[in-house]
């Protein structure tokens, strides 16, 4: 039974909002739901370590009770576990309240992402401080690998593309947020914390966690109906990385181009360089076999034989890697020529370089010993019932010396 992936997620995705106020959005649910299927299916996390929020389902109560439920006091959870947290939804910006970064402190604005019930009843959002401050509670009894990946944008410069854009744009003004709905909803663990003016979301010295963000600041989150640009380039990219091998920072540079021009993702964290979910759910694979090359440079030697059911003909794929959940095309086949018991060689469709890994394509042969041999070895060469009471009844029949 492979080990499960160590991956824990709370995806949150908001295109309704109970404000009139505030405008609905049309894609982020749909990006939400596709961020869980990559999880699901691409990397094979457990349906039961991930929560979502959708809708009127992520009022800030919600989003902070499923954060302590799923994620702080999940006894589940191992210290150095990957912790992902997505949110789809709109941004903003509040003026701040006197006192916001440090006793005395007078002005500032402080960024906010917009749950379903915000500026209903007074309240502000999720602020940047409250969140610093609950990843950092957060990070104190898990570890620090968490990653935290927000198409939202808080402050997009008003110019007139911008503005012809808005509907699109992943942002709404904060005209009726008064400033004191911030302290209000303030996270406890933050009212003794000062807070740095000026960083927002984008807090570049923070150790707790790695950020994503769509964009940079003063740039626009756009969406349309295929989704958010962010999101569809950060799957899309996700699914042609070898992701166990590349830092936040490399295959961020690898989601820009596919994002286009106007928004410009970045990452954030003194863990950037980090690769990506601190490589923990990139697990071996065991349905790949180790090769070499022996004996004819040209020839490659795959750990698999006769006792596994490997004939001549049969066929394998050839990859640079065994790891789960990262991406591994084929780079050559091979059709074995020579079977040998542990072992058996075939020439490559293509040149390949040395620690490749081989996949079973084709067995080529069809009296059915192919599917026994999928089994682990110890399996195989296990005598059946049938052959122990055949032997038995050869000894006792053997005459006496």
């Amino acid at each position: 039974m492979e080990p499960a992936i160590r991956i824990f997620a709370l995806i949150i995705g908001i295109d309704k909002y109970k404000s009139g106020a505030v405008w609905n959005l049309e894609s982020c649910v749909d990006d939400a739901q596709k961020v869980r299927r990559w999880l699901r299916k691409d990397l094979k996390v457990p349906k039961e370590q991930i929560c979502m929020l959708l809708d009127n389902h992520a009022k800030k109560g919600d989003i902070e009770r499923e954060f302590l439920r799923h994620l702080v006091h999940n006894e589940q959870i191992q210290y150095g576990d990957a912790i992902v947290i997505y949110f789809a939804g709109h941004g903003s910006t509040v003026p701040a309240p006197d006192g916001w970064f440090h006793k005395g402190s007078v002005g500032g604005t402080s960024e906010v992402l917009c749950c379903y019930d915000y500026g209903h009843r007074d309240v502000a959002g999720m602020s940047d401080r409250s969140l610093q401050a609950m990843l950092e509670e957060l990070s104190q009894v898990k570890g620090d690998n968490i990653t935290v990946i927000l198409d939202s944008c808080f402050s997009p410069l008003q110019s007139p593309s911008n503005i012809r854009a808005r509907r699109h744009t992943r942002w709404t003004p904060s005209d009726k947020i008064a400033s004191r709905n911030l302290l209000a909803g303030l996270w406890p663990a933050s009212r003794s914390r000062e807070y740095p003016r000026g960083v927002g979301f984008y807090n570049t010295l923070n150790s707790a966690y790695t950020l994503l963000a769509a964009c940079s600041p003063g740039e626009k989150a756009v969406e349309g109906k295929d989704g958010g640009k962010f999101t569809s380039a950060f799957l899309e990219t996700a699914r042609e990385t070898p992701l166990h091998s590349a830092s936040y920072v490399s295959f961020l540079r690898h989601i820009r181009p596919k994002v286009g021009e106007g928004q410009r993702p970045l990452s954030a964290g003194l863990n950037a360089k980090r690769v990506v979910f601190d490589a923990v759910p990139f697990l071996p694979d065991t349905a790949y076999f180790q090769t070499d090359m022996v004996h004819d440079p040209k020839m490659l030697r795959i750990g698999l034989g006769a006792v596994n059911g490997v004939v001549e003909g049969t066929e394998f794929s050839v990859h640079v890697h065994n790891y789960r959940g990262s991406c591994n095309p084929p780079i050559a086949h091979v059709s074995v020529t020579d079977v040998y018991p542990t072992w058996s060689f075939g020439l490559p469709s293509h040149a390949v370089p040395a620690g490749c890994w081989a996949q079973i394509k084709r067995w080529n042969h069809y009296d059915g010993f192919g599917l026994r041999s999928r089994k682990p070895l110890s399996i195989l060469l296990r005598p059946s019932s049938v052959s122990l009471r055949s032997m038995g009844r050869s000894l006792l029949s053997r005459p006496k010396s």
